[in-house]
């Protein structure tokens, strides 16, 4: 479950790695990358770290706080300019029964905090229906 505003990408059915993707009426990014469920959860975060520090060389990187307990995984956030503006990455690796689940929350420094609440709202939800 999302907001009715947010715009859906979904390859659909298609081989893993699956991407599906929701992006808000002001350019912040929701994002789940849904892998093998034996795919090493750091090699996860390690190649997607690398791959955003060959775009932004100035990327920061810190340890961030997981927070869905019931499914391990890893958290960072990562913090970089693109253009003027500087932008927020909070990257989480989430395991399940059927797939190992890279969350990727995205949006101006500036507006995380609230739209943090959102995509952890909407992770939840994603994850629940994994579940079931």
């Amino acid at each position: 479950m999302y907001p009715d505003n947010w715009v859906l990408s979904d390859q659909g059915d298609v081989e893993l790695p699956r991407v599906i993707s929701l992006e808000t009426p002001d350019g912040a990014i929701w994002s789940v990358h849904l892998f093998s469920p034996d795919v090493d959860p750091d090699l996860i975060i390690k190649d997607t770290v690398n791959a955003l520090e060959e775009t932004y060389p100035d990327l920061e990187v810190s340890t961030a706080e997981h927070s869905f307990a019931q499914h391990p995984g890893t958290a960072i956030d990562t913090i970089f300019f693109c253009l003027d503006f500087l932008v927020r990455i909070k990257l989480m690796t989430l395991q399940t029964d059927q797939y190992q689940v890279l969350a990727w929350y995205q949006a101006e420094d500036r507006d995380f905090d609230k739209q943090e609440q959102v995509f952890h709202a909407v992770t939840t939800s994603m994850m629940q229906s994994l579940a079931s």
